[in-house]
């Protein structure tokens, strides 16, 4: 009967550590790949997980935040999460040269319905990120900026125009690891 039991647990381990083991090489292998030259202003952001902390705008509290930017398909797209544990906050979205719009373009969706649309360009060496956010209740502008320190930190501070008139936002430090 043991044996039974033995055989019936190898049999159903094997597959799923195989899968394990074939999404790990998968993970190891897209370290490996190098952004398209399109996508070529990302590269500070890329290849690291970025761990930060910032203030909720509700209540004030100092909320645990991190953002993950992947090289994917071949170098032309740059995966991007985020999460904000405490609040059940998760987003996901892409980076990818937009022939179009001439342009690094970035799509964003967020828990609660909330969608992010924005073109990437740099000033003065901080990397910005400029678009419109859509709520389900309403829509408005905003303006994403990261400046990268010597020391390897980033600082993401938000800017929008919710309230009409342009108004800071977050401003978040983050330790890359």
């Amino acid at each position: 009967m043991i044996k039974k039991i033995s055989l019936i647990l190898i049999l159903i381990l094997l597959p799923v550590l195989n899968l394990l083991a074939q999404e790990a090489d998968r993970s190891d292998k897209s370290k490996d790949v190098t952004l398209s030259d399109s996508l070529k202003v990302l590269e500070p952001l890329v290849g690291k997980h970025w761990i930060g902390k910032m203030g909720n705008p509700v209540d004030g509290k100092v909320l645990d935040t991190d953002r993950n930017f992947q090289v994917i398909w071949d170098g032309t797209v740059v995966k991007y999460s985020s999460s904000i544990k405490q609040i059940n906050s998760y987003s996901e979205g892409y980076f990818y040269w937009d022939n179009k719009q001439n342009a690094v373009t970035v799509f964003i969706i967020s828990g609660k319905g909330i969608v992010q649309k924005g073109t990437v360009t740099t000033e003065d060496g901080k990397i910005i990120v400029k678009g419109t956010i859509t709520f389900p209740e309403r829509a408005f502008d905003y303006k994403n900026e990261f400046e990268f320190t010597a020391d390897g930190k980033m600082t993401d501070r938000w800017f929008h125009n919710a309230f009409g008139d342009w108004r800071p936002g977050h401003v978040v430090e983050f330790t890359a690891e």
